[in-house]
């Protein structure tokens, strides 16, 4: 018996100390992986605030020796900053909205309403996940422009009334909503609430961290978008961050430090709504498709 044990305890201790090895290994696989990842922001960063001989200098350097914020001045005055800064949040905001505001309609719809071919109605909402955004760029530049939309108002206006086509918002919402049991829907129902009651008062609640990964994944894809941009907006007054970040890049000087100046004042919005919902953005997609 004692022999049994010493056996027992051994293979155990055995165990232990193999898996502290492997968890040892993945937390430096962990932490390499981060600073890999990690390495092109700290980079950015690094330029943003060397001087224009420390940027070209071989080999690079990497801790400024005199960081300062002038590339920030002048990158800044290469650009009408104030006024596509109102551009991209005046295209950005509805676009949040309606993001939100939509998906979560259709997503609730598809989750707790009972209608004819509900099924194949979702798979066709699915199935668009699976056409590129240059295939139907041709027909809605040519809608647009036949209904005088052309420029601005091309992305303003549909940022807000065509947000909704966002399949994959709508997948995620859908599923959210599937996590909700059916029998709070039902009292309500007893109750003498209505569905738009229902989906306000009780399901809006419950599904907030959903609302605020998509708002978040909206905003990002929206801040960052620079292809219909280029092809909606025509003039400088209309141009949004990104676009301006574009035309200091374009410029025939090597004026690196400004780009990475300007490309972290584009990114800071971002950076900083991701850390704000970081939170609700990990509690969402661990929620989310649990159950359904």
């Amino acid at each position: 018996m004692a022999v049994s044990a010493t056996v027992k305890y051994s293979s155990l201790k055995r165990a232990k100390n193999k898996t502290k090895a492997v968890n040892v290994i993945l937390i430096l696989l962990s932490c390499l992986l981060a600073l890999v990842f990690a390495f092109p922001l700290y980079w950015l960063l690094r330029g943003a605030f060397v001087n224009h001989s420390e940027i070209l200098a071989r080999p690079p350097v990497f801790i400024p020796s005199e960081p300062g914020f002038d590339n920030f001045r002048l990158g800044l005055e290469r650009i009408q900053f104030l006024r596509q800064l109102w551009n991209s949040v005046s295209i950005v905001v509805p676009y949040v909205i309606g993001t939100v505001l939509t998906t979560s309609f259709a997503g609730y719809a598809f989750a707790k309403l009972r209608f004819p071919l509900r099924g194949m109605w979702f798979v066709l909402v699915i199935s668009t996940m699976m056409l590129p955004s240059a295939v139907t760029l041709l027909p809605q530049y040519s809608l647009y422009t036949s209904l005088g939309l052309a420029g601005k108002p091309a992305l303003i206006i549909p940022a807000f009334f065509c947000a909704g086509g966002n399949a994959y918002f709508v997948f995620l919402l859908r599923q959210f909503f599937t996590t909700i049991p059916l029998e709070l829907s039902e009292a309500a129902k007893i109750d003498g609430a209505g569905y738009f009651r229902i989906y306000s008062r009780i399901m809006l609640p419950l599904i907030r961290p959903a609302m605020i990964v998509v708002a978040l994944f909206s905003f990002i894809n929206c801040w960052n978008e620079f292809f219909y941009t280029m092809i909606y907006l025509k003039t400088e007054a209309d141009y949004t961050l990104p676009m301006g970040l574009y035309i200091v890049n374009g410029m025939r000087i090597p004026n690196y430090e400004q780009v990475m100046a300007l490309a972290l004042v584009v990114t800071a919005p971002c950076l900083v709504f991701f850390l704000i919902g970081n939170k609700y953005f990990v509690e969402g997609i661990a929620l989310t498709g649990i159950k359904g």
